[in-house]
């Protein structure tokens, strides 16, 4: 009754175009085929060398998805979380990586945040974003590395600033469980690549078999 009324004096709205929607949280069909472009980003060598699997993208970061994740990372929106499982597990959905029937060699890994950071926002929104779409397909989340040192934000940098900027950003918590496995490696946001990247190194050199790239969304076409 209680769900009947709210829904009665506030309409649930898709949080894209505003738009009517069946489900609260949820976007509506247009919005959704409208953000999704899974597509997988082209890479420099080196980086191509330790992403065997490759690094995709679930949507442009831009107009409607940008919104949204702008105002879970940056305003603690998490009532958007919902339309954002939604929008991921489509995602996967077309992703041309074999995710059926791979829990026990699969391990989710999402790029982790600076401690404080962490403190001052209350999640790591990596974690949020992929955790409930992975769950679903019986894909284990593992916290296998963390964040040592804060770094500046990676855009705007050169290449050697960015390289320098990341020096020895992340470490290992543990190489249990990461050896032999086939790593997703997750992040909100891909820009340079350079994060994804050193965190790639570190768990290749912790034996992963494979890794994958993934992100909600990138400006890279």
């Amino acid at each position: 009754m209680l769900d009947f009324l709210l829904d009665f004096l506030f309409p649930p709205k898709c949080p894209i175009c505003g738009g009517y929607v069946e489900r609260r949280h949820s976007w509506c069909p247009a919005c959704l085929a409208n953000q999704l472009q899974v597509r997988r980003l082209p890479l420099a060598a080196d980086m191509g060398s330790v992403f065997d699997g490759g690094v995709w993208a679930l949507g442009s970061y831009e107009g409607g998805l940008r919104d949204v994740l702008r105002q879970l990372k940056y305003d603690g929106r998490k009532d958007l979380l919902p339309g954002l499982h939604q929008f991921i597990a489509a995602g996967l959905a077309e992703l041309p990586v074999d995710l059926g029937g791979s829990g026990e060699t699969m391990l989710l890994v999402p790029v982790p945040l600076h401690r404080d950071k962490l403190r001052e926002r209350g999640f790591n929104q990596s974690e949020l974003l992929f955790q409930n779409p992975f769950q679903a397909l019986q894909i284990a989340m593992g916290r296998a590395l963390q964040r040592e040192r804060a770094t500046v934000p990676q855009f705007g940098l050169t290449a050697g600033q960015r390289q320098e900027n990341l020096r020895s950003a992340f470490a290992l918590r543990s190489d249990r469980g990461v050896t032999g496995r086939h790593i997703i490696l997750a992040d909100d946001i891909m820009t340079t690549g350079a994060t994804l990247q050193a965190c790639g190194e570190l768990l290749r050199r912790a034996g992963a078999k494979h890794i994958t790239g993934l992100a909600v969304a990138s400006g890279r076409k």
